[in-house]
């Protein structure tokens, strides 16, 4: 029987769903990777590839809430900087919820009936 992992699958993908919201996903992996205690299978995550990954995310992200949500797509239209500056640190600071759009609509009505 192999040894148990001591760093666990859950905690590897945890530590990568981070990684995929960080606003340099290449830079996090060093610094994730140059920990004492990393997992060292961070070794293997190619920047590239994650930076790729990062910005797909993200984009599936923003597609899902203006998709689902009239306010934030009529905000977008109205102010696309200042929505776009609000969905990067939505984006950067709260995982992603839900597998649909409506929740991630609610997760970002959430998200800034706190920052008032």
């Amino acid at each position: 029987m192999p040894a148990a992992d001591p760093h666990g699958f859950a905690g590897l993908q945890a530590t990568l769903a981070a990684l995929l919201r960080a606003r340099d996903p290449a830079a996090a992996l060093a610094a994730a990777a140059a920990q004492p205690d990393a997992d060292p299978r961070l070794a293997a995550v190619d920047a590239d590839g994650l930076r790729l990954a990062a910005l797909l995310v993200a984009k599936l992200r923003f597609q899902r809430l203006v998709g689902a949500s009239r306010e934030a797509a009529e905000w977008f239209e109205r102010d696309g900087r200042g929505f776009t500056a609000a969905f990067r640190a939505y984006h950067e600071g709260t995982p992603s919820p839900a597998l649909d759009p409506w929740g991630e609509a609610a997760a970002f009505a959430r998200w800034r009936a706190d920052q008032d």
